[in-house]
């Protein structure tokens, strides 16, 4: 049976306020996907962006003027993601996804706008991950499979299953992409 914890609710929790404050503003892009976006980003540009730049690319993100509480959110989402992906952070680091509550089928397709914005943020950092790299570009090419995904998820506990599995993949597997690609490691 699946147990809300302390952390489960705080992400429930930050996945709704994105959602109200996207829609609040118009902005025709899902949280997930602009989490992941944010994230694949810090994995290839690293932490090093002043306020300012962070910023800029909010406001490219979202293709609109940002209120300033919006972006306040964001930038607070950064510097979690930043903290959550540290080698010292206990593996706290979570997707931003809806509750397990939720239709499996909603957070399937969460999963996958996440990936699919975690592989347009590392694009958009000009980061390469080459072949020689080994375990961080089998992961980015799974996680490219998970971002294509289109099919129906019927509801059923063998789904369930795997869509814990699959998000627990993508989840490991941002902790690797970020400490091979993070600024200062040796290539």
């Amino acid at each position: 049976m699946f147990k809300l914890t302390s952390s489960k609710i705080c992400d429930m929790s930050k996945f709704l306020s994105f959602k109200h404050e996207l829609a609040t503003h118009d902005v025709d892009l899902h949280p997930s996907e602009l989490h992941g976006l944010m994230v694949g980003y810090v994995c290839g540009a690293g932490s090093e962006l002043n306020l300012d730049q962070r910023r800029a690319l909010y406001i490219n993100w979202l293709d609109a003027d940002v209120p300033d509480d919006l972006l306040t959110m964001l930038d607070a989402a950064h510097d979690q993601a930043v903290e959550n992906l540290d080698e010292f952070a206990n593996f706290e680091f979570r997707l931003l996804i809806p509750a397990d509550d939720q239709p499996i089928q909603e957070r399937a397709m969460s999963i996958a706008l996440w990936c699919s914005g975690f592989l347009s943020g590392l694009g958009e950092s000009g980061r390469q991950i080459d072949q020689e790299q080994g375990d961080a570009a089998e992961a980015l090419g799974v996680i490219a499979r998970i971002a294509a995904m289109t099919d129906e998820v019927p509801e059923g506990e063998d789904n369930e299953e795997d869509l814990t599995e699959i998000e627990e993949f993508v989840r490991v597997s941002t902790l690797l992409v970020f400490a091979e690609t993070r600024p200062g490691r040796p290539h």
